[in-house]
């Protein structure tokens, strides 16, 4: 028991899960579903171990599931509600909503993509932070 409460909070946490969303080339429905479960099942797992509530597993889980949404929806949420996330897992997630979605693959998406970077950057700057 000892030592799986002094498991690093990388290893516990969200982070290790959402920083490593850059290797995941595509992600269709499917495999966003069975992310969604998987995170809930660590989650689980690690709370019946640890028997504390591993809270910050629900962050990765709320990552993921923005993909769900459009890059719009996601960049309305985030002036509309609050800010969850830093810049960068931002970029990564709108970068990844577009490596997954095949109709995405052509150079009027890549322009979109740029457009959606370059508000996510006003937004983030309005925000206060400034850093990738």
């Amino acid at each position: 028991m000892i030592y799986v409460q002094k498991l690093p909070e990388q290893i516990r946490g969200s982070n290790i899960i959402i920083v490593n969303a850059s290797y995941i080339k595509e992600m269709n429905s499917g495999g966003l579903k069975k992310m969604s479960r998987n995170i809930l099942a660590l989650q689980q797992n690690l709370t019946n171990i640890t028997l504390t509530c591993e809270l910050e597993l629900e962050r990765a889980r709320i990552y993921y599931e923005l993909l769900y949404q459009k890059p719009e929806e996601i960049l309305r949420n985030i002036v509309e509600q609050q800010k969850r996330f830093s810049k960068a897992e931002y970029v990564e997630l709108i970068q990844l909503y577009y490596r997954s979605n095949r109709s995405n693959k052509n150079k009027r998406s890549e322009k979109q993509l740029n457009l959606h970077l370059v508000k996510l950057n006003e937004i983030m700057e309005t925000a206060g932070e400034t850093d990738s």
